[in-house]
C-alpha cells in the first residue's frame, strides 16, 4: 500500500462540529467592525492552540497607499444605499500569514481560507445564523460552506498533526484574508509580504470546487477542483439628455436607449459558448462519473467538440456558464422623482469572462454596441481569467491521488470556478493556483451560499480532516 493510500485516523463528526461551530458563532460578517475579526483570532487560538503556539504567525493589513477597490467601485457605479457598507471592514488588518516550518522550504505549499462571510437577513434564517445550532444532521450558520469550514478543516489537520508529533517535509503555510467577499486588500498584502520574502509555492489550495453529490443524476459523487477561475469586470452604461417633464417625452429617452442596449446583449449572445482544453478536460472528467453509453460519449468528448458548443448552452444556465462569458445587468440609477426625465441615467453591468473572451475583447463589444445605442460605456473594474492549470501538473495529480484515498467514491474532474476567489491573486507566487474544499455539497446546499439557511451535513467534516492531514503528510 501507498503512503498516500494509508487512512488517516480522525474524530467523530460530533467533535468537528463543535469546533466548526465555535467559528460561525463569532460573527465575522465584512461589515463589521474590525474589531470583530480580532475577537475571531482569539476563538482561533482557543480552538487550536497548539497550531498557535507552533506556528510563525504574521498579522498583516493593507498599507495606507492601498486603495479600496470596492470603497472605489462604490463610488463609481453611485453609490452604496444599505448603510452597513458605510462602515466595517473594507481595509482590513486582520489578514494572517501561518508558516509551520519544514524540513526544508524548497517546496513550500499554502492552505487558504478567508475569515469574513456575506451580510445576512436574519429574518428569512430558520435558524438563527450564528447560533450554530445542528438539526438532521446539518450545522446551520452563515459561514458553514463560504467558507469557515475550509479554515477549520484546514486549521483541525494541521492542530492533530502536531498533536501526533509530526514534522513536516515542507514548509506549511494557512493564509486567510479578512475581506474576500469584497475583493478588499487582505489577499494582495499578503502576496506583497511573500514575495518580499522571497516565497513561491509548489501549490496552494482554496476554496472553490467540493465533493457535489447530485451534480448529475444517477451518477457518482464529483469532486471539483477547480482549476482555473472566471475572470470578472463591471460595466457602466450611461445615457444622457436635456431631461424634462413626463407629460411630454421625447424621442429616445435615456430609459429607451439603456433597455434598447440591454435587450441587444441578452437577445444576440455576443458572448459565444466554446470548448477549450480545460472545458474540455471536465467534460471527459464527467464521464469518469456515468456509466454506460453516455459516460463513454464524454469520455471521447474529443469527437464532438463542435456539438458540444452547441448544446451545452441549452442545458441550464449553469452549463452554459461553464463555457461561456456571461453577462448580468445589476443595478440602475435615474431621475428622483417619478414624473421627471432624468438629464442622465446609468445601469450597471457584471461581465464573467471565460478564458477565451478578455477584457479587450469584451471591451470591443461594448464600445460597438454603446455606440450603436447612443449611450457611453466605462469599464469600472476588471481582471481576466486566471491562468488554467493543466491536469498534467504533477500538482494537480498529487491532489487529485489525495483526493481518489480519502473520498474513493467519487470521482475527479478539473473544474472552473465561475466566482471570484482570493486564488486569483495567487498565479504571482505559483504556478498551480488550485481550488478545492473535501466536503460533500449538494446542489441544493451550493445554493445556499450566502443565501438564507447555508448548511452542511457534519459527517462529511472527518472525511475533510483527513484529506487535509494525507495532503500535508504526504508532500515531499
Amino acid at each position: 500500500m501507498s503512503a498516500i493510500a494509508e487512512k488517516e485516523t480522525v474524530r467523530d463528526a460530533a467533535y468537528y462540529a463543535t469546533g466548526l461551530a465555535k467559528l460561525i458563532q463569532c460573527p465575522t460578517v465584512v461589515t463589521e467592525p474590525f474589531e470583530r475579526f480580532t475577537q475571531y483570532h482569539e476563538v482561533l487560538r482557543s480552538v487550536f492552540p497548539l497550531t498557535f503556539r507552533t506556528l510563525e504567525i504574521t498579522t498583516i493589513g493593507a498599507s495606507e497607499d492601498d486603495g479600496d477597490l470596492f470603497m472605489e467601485m462604490a463610488k463609481r457605479v453611485g453609490g452604496i444605499s444599505d448603510p452597513r457598507f458605510q462602515s466595517g471592514n473594507p481595509r482590513g488588518g486582520n489578514a494572517l500569514i501561518m508558516r509551520w516550518k519544514g524540513k526544508s522550504n524548497e517546496r513550500p505549499v499554502a492552505l487558504m481560507g478567508h475569515q469574513d462571510v456575506a451580510p445576512v437577513d436574519e429574518e428569512n434564517w430558520t435558524y438563527p445564523p450564528f447560533a450554530a445550532q445542528i438539526h438532521d444532521g446539518k450545522l446551520y450558520g452563515r459561514g458553514a460552506i463560504d467558507c469557515k469550514n475550509t479554515g477549520y478543516l484546514s486549521l483541525q489537520a494541521i492542530e492533530e498533526l502536531l498533536e501526533e508529533g509530526f514534522a513536516p517535509a515542507q514548509d506549511v503555510y494557512y493564509l486567510s484574508s479578512d475581506n474576500e467577499e469584497i475583493g478588499g486588500q487582505g489577499t494582495p498584502s499578503i502576496v506583497r509580504e511573500l514575495e518580499r520574502r522571497g516565497v513561491r509555492f509548489s501549490f496552494t489550495l482554496d476554496e472553490g470546487g467540493a465533493v457535489i453529490t447530485d451534480l448529475i443524476p444517477g451518477a457518482k459523487p464529483v469532486a471539483a477542483v477547480a482549476v482555473l477561475e472566471k475572470g470578472s469586470s463591471v460595466w457602466r452604461f450611461s445615457a444622457k439628455t436635456r431631461g424634462g417633464h413626463t407629460s411630454m417625452p421625447p424621442k429616445g429617452t435615456p430609459w429607451e436607449r439603456l433597455a434598447a442596449i440591454i435587450s441587444d446583449i441578452h437577445k444576440n449572445k455576443y458572448f459565444k459558448a466554446k470548448v477549450t482544453p480545460e472545458t474540455l478536460a471536465m467534460v471527459k472528467g464527467f464521464g469518469d462519473a456515468l456509466n454506460g453509453p453516455s459516460g463513454f460519449l464524454l469520455k471521447h468528448a474529443s469527437i464532438f467538440k463542435p456539438l458540444i458548443a452547441k448544446i451545452a448552452p441549452k442545458i441550464s444556465p449553469t452549463v452554459n456558464a461553464l463555457f461561456a462569458s456571461v453577462v448580468t445587468f445589476t443595478m440602475a440609477q435615474g431621475s428622483l422623482l417619478p414624473n421627471v426625465i432624468p438629464n442622465e441615467a446609468f445601469i450597471i453591468a457584471n461581465l464573467r469572462h471565460a478564458t477565451h473572451a478578455n477584457l479587450a475583447r469584451a471591451r470591443r463589444i461594448f464600445e460597438k454596441l454603446a455606440k450603436k445605442h447612443d449611450v457611453e460605456c466605462e469599464l469600472v473594474v476588471g481582471w481576466d481569467a486566471s491562468p488554467p492549470v493543466p491536469v498534467t501538473n504533477p500538482e494537480y495529480q498529487y491532489i487529485a491521488k489525495t483526493i481518489e484515498s480519502t473520498i474513493p467514491d467519487a470521482a475527479v474532474v478539473p473544474f472552473i470556478e465561475m466566482g471570484a476567489t482570493d486564488s486569483r491573486h495567487m498565479p504571482q507566487l505559483t504556478d498551480c493556483a488550485l481550488r478545492f474544499t473535501p466536503f460533500r455539497l449538494t446542489q441544493e446546499q451550493m445554493r445556499r451560499m450566502h443565501g438564507d439557511d447555508e448548511n452542511i451535513d457534519i459527517d462529511t467534516l472527518p472525511e475533510g480532516v483527513a484529506f487535509f492531514k494525507k495532503l500535508i503528510r504526504n508532500w515531499k
